[in-house]
């Protein structure tokens, strides 16, 4: 009988110096600092994404794998992920991570334009964490999501709160207001929004696609 034992994760070793990932190792080293990892525990965004029903999850501006590689191995054989991102080094790192991890479940994506690189209704759920405050063309992205999503799937948007003042995170200025996404959600056809606590100074907001959709506006 064949054993799948977990190893514990070690992240490879990032070089200082290189032309490949030179411009995003100060990058990969804020996106698992400490703080962030006692801040956003995954575990708790583990217990949320239980309560969703899906054999697919798009995993959008996935970076190193801060949510994916949780995700992929937590739901090692009966899951599947696409991971989706813009950056190249950020890629390659979590490419390195999956293989490490010798997980079969993630596929990883590059966005190289405006158009999600997944099929109309290719899952059933869609993660976007702390990524939303720094798109261009918001409508236009959450129509993207409302396009991959199958109707009665759930998308899971997790962003800093403006009105938490807080040392981490991006500036207040940056940070979008609950109402204002809300209001998006609704506009991109959306429906059954609600916040749901994870994290201190966060919001996040589940919205569902309608089973009677029709097309995003």
């Amino acid at each position: 009988m064949h054993v799948c034992v977990r190893r514990p994760y070690t992240p490879p070793i990032i070089p200082k110096r290189g032309i490949t990932l030179a411009v995003g190792a100060r990058d990969f080293h804020k996106l698992e600092s400490p703080e962030r990892k006692a801040l956003q525990d995954t575990k708790v965004f583990l217990g949320l994404v239980r309560s969703f029903r899906w054999r697919t999850c798009a995993d959008l501006g996935c970076g190193i794998g801060f949510y994916t590689l949780p995700m992929a191995q937590e739901w090692r054989t009966s899951r599947q992920i696409i991971a989706v991102d813009r950056s190249t080094p950020m890629l390659e790192e979590l490419d390195k991570r999956v293989e490490y991890l010798g997980l079969t479940n993630v596929h990883i994506r590059q966005s190289v334009s405006d158009r999600i690189p997944i099929e109309d209704t290719g899952v059933q759920f869609v993660n976007l964490g702390n990524v939303y405050h720094e798109i261009k063309g918001r409508l236009n992205f959450l129509k993207e999501v409302y396009r991959i999503l199958k109707p009665g799937g759930f998308f899971l948007l997790i962003d800093w709160d403006p009105e938490e003042d807080m040392d981490i995170g991006p500036s207040a200025k940056e940070r979008i207001p609950m109402g204002q996404v809300v209001q998006d959600l609704e506009f991109a056809g959306f429906d059954s929004v609600k916040n749901v606590f994870v994290y201190i100074g966060h919001y996040a907001l589940v919205a569902r696609k309608p089973l009677d959709h029709a097309t995003a506006p």
